[in-house]
């Protein structure tokens, strides 16, 4: 019997922990791979033709301190960042409303890895 309090005293805050992760992860940091391009808009850039499942486009519209996407501009590149919502993206971008930002994921970019001097 004592055992079986040990091992349920064990295994609660782990279990915890763990749905604790899966919390941080879904609206926390991700990275995506693609072709960056500068974008339409003052100071912002693209990324096209991301790798994998989800969005193949993706605006990147700010910048942490410190990350220089302009040397990247037709590399191939892996971001790492957070996304942004329609509201954030339209006040970065210089939009009047977020109505046009609807239906595009957008990025605040904590960092940038090159993968390739080319793109696909």
């Amino acid at each position: 019997m004592f055992g079986l309090i040990i091992a349920v005293a064990i295994a609660a805050p782990a279990s915890a922990g763990a749905k604790g992760q899966k919390r941080a992860r879904a609206g926390g940091t991700h990275s995506m791979t693609g072709c960056l391009q500068k974008g339409t808009e003052g100071n912002t850039y693209t990324l096209t033709s991301v790798e994998g499942t989800g969005p193949k486009t993706v605006e990147l519209v700010q910048m942490a301190s410190g990350v220089n996407l302009a040397p990247h501009v037709g590399h191939k590149v892996t971001i790492t960042g957070t996304a942004v919502n329609t509201k954030t993206a339209a006040k970065a971008e210089g939009a009047t409303g977020k109505k046009e930002e609807r239906g595009e994921h957008h990025m605040k970019v904590d960092a940038v890895k090159m993968v390739s001097t080319t793109c696909p």
